[in-house]
């Protein structure tokens, strides 16, 4: 027990000591670097201190006690992690940025990971500020570590803003707001806090508690958004429970909530909300139909922006060396065949007038718009089969409709028919 009480009490000497110390010295340090009034040290700073005089102090006090600090496996754990913490802020501060400036508390040069705005010409911050920085929140900073050399610092802007939101948004959440959202919610006081720091991002309404209009909601589809869709539509009335065409944070939490962490038959419900386009409580051919195409022509849309980028990306990496013949970049191989024209593949009846457009003898070389009305035709035969085939399985009672009892049954049976709200429901 006396061999305990002694462990116990050098340990609470030397925390103590690290505390007194870690505060004089961190007071002394920013006074020193920035000639204004001192602040009180953050973590990063604390912690550093902290370890440093920490880890002295049981390792001097090994001389005089070596075995009373390591009976206890702890210790020694407690060693190497205030060891190890020690070792990496030194191996960070080794890295000088020399010409930079801390916009913050104007260290020069900046030492450790270096915060760059890609939004500003010219801001930085060093690691110990910028967990507490005040700079505009709807900017990106890129985090350096290893120096750029001076004069090839980049001094432009480097980036458009991702985030359409006003930089005069800085309010916070009350603490009745919060647990207001937690009951009505799935989500917790923290990603409430997290969920509210992404929402005044793309808050563009200039008003009290801010909003996100129509405009943002499709700038947030990014190229889904571009043209006006009906899925879209349903999807931003998801959100909207007020009605009023504006997403405020009760309603941007409330929808996520229900994609996020909600039940299949709280999809379900929403969902049969969102065919339910006359809002007259069941559904019609007519609702089914003009939701399937408007999926279609989105995915459609998707499929174009993938293959896009991939083309981009393909020739990014193209390289044409002078000494290679034309022939080597074609890789596929050659298809069997005695070199004659094969016979064009029959799509449909609706169709037939592109193909005959063309001579027995001609290339088939169809233009964007033939292959608009080729795809249009075809999806509207598709979107007629799966409109059959739901009132075939779900239209129990054989009345021309579906109720919402007969809608679960087979959204149950058949989760495909609710993948649109699942896929396009997490813009944000």
């Amino acid at each position: 027990l006396a061999v305990f009480a002694m462990n116990q009490f050098v340990v609470g000497i030397a925390i103590g000591t690290a505390i007194g110390t870690t505060a004089i010295a961190a007071l002394v340090l920013h006074s020193h670097h920035s000639r204004k009034k001192p602040r009180p040290p953050n973590a990063v700073e604390a912690c550093s201190v902290f370890s440093f005089h920490t880890f002295l102090f049981l390792l001097l006090s090994q001389k005089k006690y070596p075995n009373l600090l390591f009976r206890r496996q702890d210790n020694q754990h407690l060693l190497n992690l205030l060891y190890g913490i020690a070792g990496d802020q030194a191996r960070k501060e080794g890295f000088v940025h020399r010409g930079v400036t801390c916009n913050a508390c104007q260290a020069c040069p900046l030492r450790g990971i270096r915060f760059k705005c890609a939004n500003c010409v010219d801001y930085d911050v060093c690691e110990s500020c910028e967990p507490t920085d005040t700079h505009n929140h709807t900017h990106v900073f890129l985090q350096i570590r290893i120096p750029i050399p001076p004069l090839c610092s980049p001094r432009t802007v480097l980036l458009s803003p991702f985030y359409p939101g006003l930089a005069s948004n800085r309010g916070q959440l009350t603490w009745p707001e919060l647990k207001k959202l937690q009951r009505s919610t799935n989500f917790d006081k923290v990603e409430l806090e997290a969920l509210y720091e992404q929402y005044k991002a793309l808050s563009t309404m200039e008003r009290k508690g801010g909003g996100i209009d129509k405009a943002t909601f499709h700038r947030c589809l990014g190229p889904l958004g571009k043209e006006p869709n009906l899925v879209t539509e349903r999807i931003f009335k998801f959100f909207d429970r007020d009605g009023d065409d504006v997403i405020d944070f009760v309603d941007l939490a409330g929808g996520l909530s229900v994609l996020c962490k909600g039940t299949q038959e709280a999809k379900i419900m929403y969902a049969f909300k969102g065919y339910d386009i006359n809002n007259t409580g069941y559904l019609t051919r007519d609702e089914l139909r003009q939701m399937f195409k408007a999926y279609f022509l989105l995915n459609m849309e998707l499929v174009r922006d993938v293959v896009k980028a991939l083309e981009e990306e393909m020739m990014a990496h193209f390289t044409d060396k002078g000494d290679r013949p034309v022939s080597s970049v074609f890789t596929a191989p050659i298809p069997p065949g005695d070199g004659q024209q094969r016979q064009k593949p029959a799509i449909g009846s609706a169709n037939a007038s592109l193909l005959d457009s063309t001579a027995a003898g001609d290339q088939f070389e169809p233009s964007p718009e033939d292959v608009g009305l080729l795809l249009e035709a075809m999806s509207q035969d598709a979107v007629e089969a799966l409109v059959a085939a739901a009132f075939a399985h779900a239209d129990l009672n054989g009345d021309g409709r579906l109720s919402f009892e007969e809608f679960k049954q087979w959204a149950v049976s058949d989760p495909t028919m609710i993948a649109w709200f699942e896929a396009l429901g997490s813009v944000f």
